[in-house]
């Protein structure tokens, strides 16, 4: 599942790795600050145990006791060679042997010559003078601090966080789901069904959108099957109609009624491409072709000889990638066009990555030069068209990538087809 940079799920994704480390950081400095503790609770008990030594008497086991630690029976060799060193302080160490905790506690040193002067040394870390023999003394530490609850608050806060936002991320992910059906629908599928059983405002949404799309679906459908059963009807009629003219001997009422049945042959076919553009059922089929072939049956559609129209750069070898009969029919529009609302031949012009058809007449007004609407009727009279043949160069172009400009200049009417060679 790709998401882009701006996604609601990815900023979540964000905002939990944020929160995870900031518990887990959060936790990590606890745990150090409780092992600081300790430590310091150790050290002060073995403190208390140091001057016990110093001032022994007669219940000094008793009183060790007490501070919950005993003499061991490890010697200070075993524990200096196989122990962890922990704290070192003024004729103590501190030891781990074992998962158990042991203080080495050393004899002072042996003044031959007395005591040392103040400047020599600070006299308060000097412990007073023993008044028996001193050996090395081992003393453990039966105080067990136990670390699981911290450990189990933490790996509970942590699964919580975990869950929620599994939770969230599965509540999402039909949003994202819901946001590909939408782009398919916006492609012109419109058939999709998505599952929507929850009751979150998610699956609300997803609901209504089904019935969107159900109801767009069966509109679509009948305007479908209404078009085509009015297209069908009326080019029976026409037909007869048509033959029905030829059977007419040649007079002006003959060439009047058949110029009004190829009116509206010709109307009915530019409804038909209106319904197939406005339904999306127009698929490219792009290959790479010669410019001058498209040309060629551009000028079979319209019945006319290239000797009317004037050709620049007809020896070109521009290639184009587009669908053979649309590009033609966008072609043909405008030739047709330039045809038609000139008293000169029209001249295309075949350039590296444009091609140009210009012809002479009046400017189109600027209200009408909006070719991605169809009915453009100032340009194309009630008594030749509806304005649909730039709407579909338009659109066939546009499908394709391409784009059409049109420029007014010296009486000329150019239209422009901009080639994007990377489509």
């Amino acid at each position: 599942m790709l998401i882009n940079n701006h996604s609601i799920i990815r900023l979540i994704i964000f905002f939990f790795l944020l929160i995870f480390a900031l518990i887990n950081g959060l936790f990590w400095i606890a745990q150090q600050h409780f092992s600081k503790e300790q430590i310091a609770d150790r050290m002060q008990r073995f403190a208390l145990a140091d001057r016990l030594i110093h001032h022994q008497k007669g219940n000094f086991d008793s009183e060790l006791k007490q501070l919950m630690i005993i003499p061991s029976s490890y010697s200070s060799e075993i524990l200096r060679t196989k122990g962890e060193s922990l704290v070192s302080f003024p004729f103590g160490k501190m030891m781990r042997y074992d998962n158990k905790i042991y203080f080495i506690k050393f004899p002072p040193p042996d003044f031959k010559f007395g005591r040392p002067p103040p400047m020599m040394g600070d006299s308060k870390f000097l412990p007073p003078p023993l008044p028996f023999p001193f050996t090395t003394i081992v003393l453990q530490d039966l105080k067990e601090y136990s670390s699981w609850k911290i450990w189990g608050i933490f790996v509970a806060i942590d699964i919580l966080v975990l869950l929620f936002f599994l939770y969230l991320l599965r509540k999402l992910t039909p949003l994202h789901r819901l946001k590909d059906a939408i782009i398919n629908f916006k492609e012109g599928d419109t058939r999709l069904k998505m599952s929507s059983d929850g009751k979150d405002e998610i699956s609300q949404i997803t609901r209504e959108f089904n019935l969107v799309l159900e109801k767009i679906a069966a509109m679509k459908e009948a305007r479908s099957l209404f078009l085509r059963n009015i297209l069908h009807e009326l080019k029976t009629p026409i037909m007869k109609g048509s033959l029905t003219t030829d059977c007419i001997g040649e007079s002006a009422e003959q060439e009047r009624l058949k110029r009004i049945f190829n009116r509206m042959s010709y109307l009915l076919d530019e409804f038909s491409k209106m319904e197939q553009f406005s339904s999306g059922e127009w698929h490219l089929n792009r290959r790479e072709y010669r410019f001058v072939d498209i040309l060629d049956h551009t000028c079979d559609i319209l019945l006319c000889d290239k000797k009317n129209i004037t050709i620049k750069g007809e020896n070109s070898d521009l290639m184009i990638n587009a669908d053979f009969q649309l590009f033609s029919i966008a072609l043909k529009n405008l030739l047709d066009n330039a045809l038609k609302y000139s008293n000169s031949k029209p001249t295309l012009i075949i350039l590296s990555h444009s091609i140009e058809v210009c012809s002479i007449g009046d400017p189109i007004p600027d209200e009408n030069r909006v070719f991605s609407k169809p009915f453009n009727r100032t340009y194309e009279g009630s008594e030749s068209g509806l304005g649909l043949g730039l709407y579909i160069t338009y659109s066939i172009l546009n499908k394709h990538g391409y784009t059409l400009e049109y420029q007014h200049a010296s009486g000329l009417n150019c239209f422009r087809i901009v080639l994007n060679q990377s489509n």
